[in-house]
């Protein structure tokens, strides 16, 4: 006989207060430690958002926050690197998981990822909203950029990532995320 397990809620989630991890349809997901390398890429693709920001101040980019993308069942990700345009962003920053989807959205994608996860990634971010979603490939130095579930463009290490109607006037040359030590 078995036995079945109740779907746990964002907020029962967010109680765990667990260090990596995700809720997909109730369950918990735990996730590996990211290796040294996709913190780089993070640190250097939000250090790039941010000085934008600073010029623009079209919005809020940050590391790993935890988003409510769906309920019944709750699904939470926790990007990357998100960005939330300046009218997106909550009033008051609440005490739990932010209730809204990112305006884009990086994942870097790591050995252990298969195809699976990242469709399902992809597909519950553009469901709740999501423009952009970066995709960044370390081991082959590519950016995919996908637009909706359907469309993508692949940047490789001379190309320019920019996107100028969520993001006006930002570039960045691919080649940059993937620097090492100086």
């Amino acid at each position: 006989m078995s036995v079945a397990r109740a779907k746990l809620t964002a907020e029962e989630f967010w109680a765990l207060h667990l260090e990596r991890a995700e809720l997909v349809n109730g369950e918990v997901v735990e996730l590996v430690p990211a290796l040294p390398q996709h913190g780089q890429i993070a640190g250097a693709l939000v250090t790039a958002l941010n000085l934008w920001l600073k010029q623009s101040k079209a919005g809020l980019a940050g590391t790993d926050g935890g988003f409510i993308l769906g309920r019944n069942p709750d699904r939470v990700r926790g990007p990357d690197v998100w960005f939330l345009r300046k009218e997106n962003i909550p009033a008051e920053f609440p005490a739990g998981f932010w209730e809204v989807a990112p305006d884009l959205v990086a994942e870097i994608v790591s050995t252990s990822d298969t195809a699976e996860v990242i469709k399902e990634k992809l597909t519950d971010y553009f469901a709740a909203g999501t423009q952009v979603v970066w995709l960044v490939y370390p081991r082959f130095k590519e950016v995919e950029v996908h637009t909706s579930s359907r469309t993508v463009r692949i940047l490789q290490a001379e190309d320019v990532l920019q996107e100028p109607e969520l993001l006006p006037g930002f570039t960045l040359k691919i080649a940059k995320l993937f620097e090492g030590p100086v």
